[in-house]
């Protein structure tokens, strides 16, 4: 641990993980925490202005036309890429929707069981060295364990990869999920999915993807289909 973790550590606590799903608790009070704790390891994130109502909407025009102007017309090949298509999506829908879009990194809950589970201790590591793939190896990990998604200003969420992720782990089961979006507001917009954050923004999602051995950011279209499946994680029956 560094220096500046060591003495993060004795100045500040971040808020309990949860350990039940019944802990999750607000969307909003979690996502100011992350924003808390991303400024605490050192990158500026502005507190989040709350916007009412919904820009979303049940129709996925919206989500649509700004996924057009990002060139993309097909979603399969986000399965276990999340941090990469967010980061790569994020300013054409913050463009096309006209609000703030963050990019949002933290723990993914189905029903009872948690799917990714990073912890505030490996969110600060990740953000100094980024996502180091002899870790992978030392831990015998397939992909990383996190999710990443983003979140709108109104509080809604957009989800481009899981279902893709699903259709993956699933094989033949799920297989109208691969290519498929979801969006709403949590809890409840996919399934029984539950989203904790931890950390929120560009600049920490950069350092976190970041390490030049193990690349997992796309600033173009063409790094999208790097390190395919990096991220898959979930298996489900």
């Amino acid at each position: 641990m560094s220096l500046f973790s060591r003495l993060l550590s004795l100045t500040y606590r971040p808020a309990a993980l949860p350990q039940r799903v019944d802990e999750i608790g607000d969307y909003k009070v979690r996502f100011a925490e992350a924003i808390k704790f991303t400024n605490r390891c050192g990158f500026k994130e502005p507190a989040a202005k709350w916007l009412d109502g919904d820009v979303l909407g049940s129709g996925d025009v919206p989500v649509r036309e700004a996924f057009s102007a990002a060139g993309i017309d097909d979603l399969s090949s986000s399965a276990g890429q999340c941090l990469k298509w967010c980061h790569y999506l994020r300013p054409f829908l913050e463009r096309s929707l006209g609000i703030p879009v963050r990019l949002t990194i933290g723990q993914l809950w189905t029903s009872e069981t948690v799917v990714y589970n990073p912890t505030w201790e490996d969110i600060r590591r990740w953000s100094e060295s980024g996502i180091d793939p002899v870790e992978l190896a030392r831990e015998e990990r397939a992909g990383v364990n996190f999710h990443a998604w983003l979140t709108l200003e109104t509080g809604e969420i957009i989800e481009p990869t899981m279902p893709s992720s699903i259709a993956v782990a699933r094989g033949g089961k799920s297989r109208e999920m691969l290519g498929g979006i979801s969006w709403g507001r949590e809890p409840g917009f996919f399934g029984g999915h539950r989203y904790v954050p931890l950390a929120v923004g560009n600049a920490i999602a950069e350092a976190i993807g970041g390490n030049p051995f193990f690349y997992l950011l796309a600033r173009k279209k063409e790094d999208l289909n790097d390190y395919p499946q990096v991220g898959v994680l979930y298996a489900i029956d």
